[in-house]
């Protein structure tokens, strides 16, 4: 009986997906081939559609069970920003070569959005429109929301502004395939760690709460004291119970690492977690000398790099120190003595670079310092997850353990006292 009542809200569930497929299919008939006459009216059509699709689909797996639910939570949304991101980086690709090759921009993004649909085809297509209006391509590209990542049209603003365009997009792209490696390598360890907490929490719960008080009650009937560390299993079982709230700080903490993870896998989210911008300093510095290095090779003056730096990097604390640098460069400080007393690059970089600075070999030595920055930060930051999975996995091992043997020896007592 439960099963034929489930029965209408599972055709209901179904109906609310071909709804939104059906909403979707009419938007892009109304809109034209190539969308030149989309409106807000059709962009929140689409958004009630996909709303519609994705609540239906969570719905049934629901249904189906928590489990589904849960992964189909974080492996829909991920499926769909990676494939937007691939869509980005390829447009982006698609402009660096139309740069290089003095190709007008405005046919390539047109000749995009006809070819792809989807998100990233229509804001190709608003940018297009900005570009024939007159708009300058920085302004054009930040009017353009969720087009690119702060940190692409940081690029594009710089390599506009010293010259140097077809080069920073170049650049971006081939470093986009690098963080991307880390950055998977990175989430998926952590997804799994999280993951792997979450079930040992449940089971050990349901053990603290089932198990032992069971074990307990058993022993009591039959006058045979439990052992050792069965014991101190059940005291540390009452303690748990009592006073779990102490350990939610330590969760809050492991919730907000992982889904800061995965929303940067996804391209959602490029500011670093409070208080950790520390973590990546080289990886700041590096961005910060490539920057750097293009005004350089324009032979533009090296506060204006630090201007847009401060203006327009993404990283708020960053940003910050780069405005604080700025004021004491005003003030008449050397660039490279403003940059080291902020903590944006270490006393080498700032011996180094001056060095460069005398033989007139600075864009070089921007160039290098920063793939060293880079390399450095990536071989430390693959240290500590390796050996931070391995020590979390042997001590997840070690709790096993613990609860294991806790809960089989009073069996062996038990058959022992009976025999």
């Amino acid at each position: 009986m439960p099963l034929l009542a489930a029965i209408p809200h599972v055709v209901a569930f179904f109906g609310a997906i071909l709804f939104g497929c059906a909403i979707l299919l009419a938007v892009r008939i109304l809109a034209g081939a190539e969308d030149e006459n989309s409106d807000m009216l059709h962009e929140t059509l689409r958004r009630v559609a996909w709303q519609l699709i994705l609540a239906g689909t969570l719905a049934v797996l629901l249904a189906a069970g928590v489990i589904p639910a849960i992964v189909a939570l974080i492996v829909l949304p991920a499926v769909i920003f990676r494939r937007r991101r691939a869509h980005r980086y390829a447009l982006l690709a698609a402009m660096g070569v139309a740069v290089e090759r003095r190709i007008p921009l405005i046919p390539v993004l047109l000749a995009f959005a006809t070819e792809r649909r989807g998100y990233v085809a229509r804001r190709a297509m608003e940018l297009a429109s900005r570009l024939r209006a007159g708009w300058s391509l920085p302004d054009a590209v930040d009017a353009t929301r969720g087009l690119f990542p702060p940190r692409v049209r940081l690029a594009i603003r710089v390599g506009h502004d010293s010259g140097n365009l077809g080069s920073a997009i170049d650049h971006v792209v081939d470093r986009s395939d690098t963080d991307d490696a880390l950055g998977t390598q990175i989430t998926g360890k952590i997804i799994y760690l999280a993951v792997v907490t979450l079930f040992i929490v449940a089971v050990t719960v349901f053990i603290m709460m089932k198990i032992i008080p069971a074990f307990q009650k058993i022993f009591d009937e039959f006058g045979v004291e439990l052992p050792d560390l069965t014991i101190f299993v059940v005291q540390v079982s009452y303690f748990f119970a009592n006073f779990w709230y102490l350990l939610t700080p330590f969760f809050a903490v492991i919730l907000l690492v992982a889904v800061d993870s995965v929303l940067r896998y996804m391209g959602l989210v490029e500011q670093d977690l409070f208080g950790t911008t520390w973590l990546r300093r080289k990886l700041h510095a590096a961005a910060i000398m490539e920057t750097l290095a293009m005004f350089a090779h324009a032979g533009r003056p090296m506060v204006d790099g630090v201007a847009e730096l401060a203006q327009w990097y993404p990283t708020r604390s960053v940003r910050t120190r780069l405005a604080q640098a700025l004021g004491d460069m005003e003030g008449g400080r050397e660039w490279c003595h403003a940059l080291a007393k902020r903590r944006l690059i270490s006393s080498a970089d700032q011996g180094l670079l001056q060095a460069a600075q005398r033989v007139g070999n600075l864009p070089w030595a921007f160039t290098e310092l920063a793939e060293s920055n880079r390399r450095r930060f990536i071989s430390r930051a693959n240290a500590f997850i390796q050996s931070s999975f391995v020590i979390v996995l042997f001590g997840y091992g070690i709790l096993v353990m613990f609860f294991f043997i806790g809960n089989f020896l009073p069996l062996i007592k038990l058959i022992s006292s009976l025999t």
